[in-house]
């Protein structure tokens, strides 16, 4: 475990972070040499980590709570109020109505991978002769992060909404005999055939549609009631076969003993296998100018659509990388799904801003050409077609590999190497349904509903981009190019090693069967004026929480003492509140602006504008 300012078993420091780091790295050969408390100036709260420096100095490795941000760096933090801060609980509480906290730690875990690409790229940057000593990021950054698109959405100020809101909740369904489950289908009419064919008689299929299919870019969705009547008339097994002969994709939400049961705690790290010789014919980085970011020089060759693979290119062009984007002729789709931040849409802005775009027909011979030729001058290359297409087109790992020996080929899907799971459309609710998430997310007492933040969209884009890094650095150990596996289910369960973890080992603090145990003070609180959300994790911090708040607990403890401080809380703003508790406990408010939060003072220079109006988190890392 790494060692930082205090304790790491306490909620004062992103010990999860930490220890993400060392997981992720580990399949890698990198491993912490030397733990250690924190330099002198730096934040209390930071785990720091030292790397052996293979040949030169060694390299230094830190995770903060606040990084960057305008925030007084003794000030405690928790996941719960970075949750809180970046506005993730806003995202994850939209078909609520209000912020939800998120049962998952999430942003320490992007962090924590978030750390390990930035200690990779700095390996390789210092192969390629760049002098780098340290690398910094922190769980807010990775936080804003994961809100990246609805933040630059919020931010256009275009109030796109594409139809009327729905009286019902969206997805998940539920069944006549219980069982929760997700569906997804890309198609209209199969959408429309699915619904039929289970006894749907409304006429507003076509609006049900045009919410359905906005959810992953709206981060809401709310349909008529009648669909949740339908599929409550039948059992699972029914609504199955139905979803078969119409091809429309389902997976039932599961819990964590079905999971375990067919995947195991999989920490789902990218593949790499080795392509080409050991001395490769082209090698088009030799380097890169001093003081230039990690990648610098690097060339990057995407194929890519949605989120995933897109946001993967985002974070290597971050590190220094050149990225060029292929599209299909008259542009990627996501050019014009509204909000629109200028001439294209906020999503794909967000994710493909910066990067050279090229027009290629892929279903010609020319356009395969064409790609190839591309593919053979760059390092990387990364697509996400379906399973066997890049191979139907002659652009396969081993195809490209013998133009480029020293190319690492990454290819992102939904289900990886899960043949039984090929003909299931891979996109973020079905995976996150599929691997358990939703009952991470959600303390037993409620449904386990799966989010709509994109979390695993979110996760296998930064497996992805690690699996692009770790190639990178493979290569400059071993002069071999590679081939890289990564899927969304990857990044899901990336995301819950810890809790998988635990629940196999039988070894779980704070959860039973891999969902949260709350108590009163665990949720958003409301306050005279908004939502506040404080952390506290053992009696001493209750009884510190109560004194600030002026509760007399007498001899009260637990659940009782909580609630008398949740009712006090309710008494004066949130802001009141966390300037009060700043002495001691983590606490903060609950985000609801979207569009006003790249104008928090404390969070300048953590935005950048990338069109118009619209804003943007920026890199999460500071190498130096």
């Amino acid at each position: 475990m790494w060692a930082g300012g205090e304790d790491l078993s306490s909620s004062r420091a992103p010990e999860l972070s930490a220890l993400t780091w060392e997981r992720r790295l580990a399949p890698f050969g990198v491993s912490p040499v030397r733990r250690h408390a924190r330099g002198e100036g730096e934040p209390p709260h930071t785990a720091r980590a030292t790397v052996d420096g293979e040949g030169q100095e060694d390299l230094d490795v830190a995770v903060s709570w606040y990084g960057p941000a305008a925030v007084a760096p003794d000030r405690p933090a928790s996941e719960a109020t970075i949750q809180a801060m970046s506005g993730l609980m806003q995202v994850h509480g939209r078909d609520f109505g209000r912020p939800r906290r998120l049962g998952l730690e999430v942003a320490s875990v992007a962090a924590g991978i978030l750390a390990a690409q930035g200690t990779l790229a700095a390996l390789v940057g210092r192969a390629r002769g760049q002098r780098v000593g340290v690398v910094e990021t922190s769980v807010l950054q990775a936080a804003l992060m994961l809100v990246s698109h609805t933040v630059a959405a919020a931010t256009t100020g275009d109030e796109w909404v594409p139809a009327r809101p729905g009286p019902a909740p969206g997805p998940p369904f539920r069944a006549a005999d219980g069982p929760w489950f997700e569906i997804e289908t890309l198609d209209p009419e199969a959408w429309k055939r699915f619904w039929l064919r289970l006894g749907y008689g409304g006429s507003d299929l076509g609006w049900a549609w045009t919410l359905f299919r906005s959810r992953y870019y709206r981060g809401t969705c709310t349909l008529p009631p009648g669909l949740h009547e339908t599929t409550a008339a039948h059992g699972l097994t029914a609504v199955e076969e139905v979803a078969r002969e119409c091809e429309v994709s389902l997976r039932p939400v599961r819990g964590y003993e079905e999971v375990l049961a067919d995947l195991g705690p999989w920490p789902g790290h990218p593949g790499l296998r080795a392509l080409g010789p050991v001395t490769p014919r082209h090698a088009p980085s030799h380097g890169a100018p001093a003081g230039e970011l990690p990648l610098s020089g690097i060339r990057v060759v995407e194929a890519t659509s949605r989120l995933q693979g897109p946001l993967a290119g985002l974070l290597l062009q971050m590190l220094g990388a050149e990225v060029t984007r292929v599209e299909p002729p008259g542009g990627d789709v996501g050019r014009m799904v509204p909000p629109l931040a200028g001439d294209s849409g906020s999503f794909f802005t967000c994710f493909n801003r910066g990067k050279r775009a090229v027009e290629l027909d892929l279903g010609r011979p020319d356009g395969r050409t064409a790609l190839a030729e591309l593919a053979a001058e760059a390092d990387v290359f990364a697509h996400n077609w379906r399973p066997g297409k890049a191979e139907e087109w002659g652009l396969g790992a081993d195809e490209l590999a013998s133009a480029n020996p020293g190319l690492v080929y990454v290819q992102a899907s939904g289900w990886g190497k899960r043949s039984d799971l090929r003909g299931v459309v891979g996109t973020d609710f079905l995976v996150q349904a599929h691997a358990g998430v939703g009952h991470g997310l959600n303390p037993g007492e409620e449904p386990p509903f799966p989010s709509r933040a994109l979390l695993t969209d979110y996760m296998g884009a930064l497996n992805t981009a690690e699996g692009m890094v770790a190639g990178l650095y493979r290569r400059v150990r071993s002069g071999r190019g590679c081939s890289v596996e990564t899927s969304l289910l990857g990044g899901a369960m990336a995301l819950q090693a810890h809790v998988t973890a635990a629940v196999a080992a039988g070894e779980e603090k704070g959860r039973q069967a891999g969902r949260p145990l709350w108590g009163p003070l665990d949720q958003p609180i409301r306050t005279e004026d908004g939502f506040l959300v404080v952390s506290t994790c053992d009696d001493a911090d209750l009884r510190r929480l109560s004194q600030l708040c002026q509760v007399d607990s007498g001899n009260g403890a637990g659940t009782d003492v909580e609630r008398m401080i949740v009712e006090r809380l309710a008494t004066q703003p949130a802001h009141h509140w966390e300037e009060l508790l700043a002495d001691g406990i983590p606490a903060a408010v609950a985000r609801v602006d979207l569009a006003g939060l790249p104008d928090d003072a404390r969070l300048a220079g953590l935005f950048e504008p990338i069109a118009g109006t619209c804003q943007a988190p920026t890199t999460p890392w500071r190498f130096r």
